[in-house]
């Protein structure tokens, strides 16, 4: 019964799945929906698990494997192995996954934005007055990366430790 919802009420609840409605993950602190007949959500174990040896990660889709080890979707360009994007029959590279707003621009939208890195959409780098993109999982752009660990190796090579013996 949460305003405005209109999914149905999921087990002894009053509230869908989305409101907190049926199973919650057993984990300390979390408030996600525990999968299938397991008690904790996908994050801490719960629900089906790639079988691909030593693979702990969750099993994608109807497949019996993890999105690296082969399953979910794959890109349906001939001779392609990569995940399909989103709602779409491609990979990013093909075509696949959200694209840029932008006029006449076929690139890949960054993040939740409607661009791609070139007309403003992702993360920014972080160092001051930089409006670049920020690369992969960091929070700076290729240059000011390539400053910072400088400026670390500078500061360890400084950094003289001795050891005695």
């Amino acid at each position: 019964e949460h305003e405005g919802c209109t999914k149905s009420a999921i087990g002894s609840t009053s509230y869908c799945k989305a409101h907190g409605g049926g199973k919650r993950c057993e984990h300390e602190g979390c408030t996600k929906s525990a999968r299938g007949s397991t008690t904790h959500c996908i994050a801490h174990g719960g629900g089906r698990r790639c079988e691909f040896e030593e693979c702990a990660k969750a099993a994608e889709g109807s497949t019996k494997f993890c999105i690296t080890h082969g399953g979910g979707r794959r890109c349906q360009t001939e001779g392609c192995t990569s995940s399909a994007q989103r709602r779409t029959p491609h990979c990013i590279t093909h075509g696949g996954g959200k694209r840029c707003e932008f006029e006449e621009c076929s690139k890949s939208a960054r993040g939740s934005t409607p661009f791609c890195a070139a007309h403003g959409g992702g993360k920014k780098c972080q160092h001051e007055k930089c409006a670049k993109a920020a690369q992969g999982n960091t929070h700076f752009c290729k240059a000011h990366m390539k400053e910072l660990s400088q400026g670390v190796e500078a500061l360890v090579a400084e950094t003289q430790v001795v050891v005695w013996e």
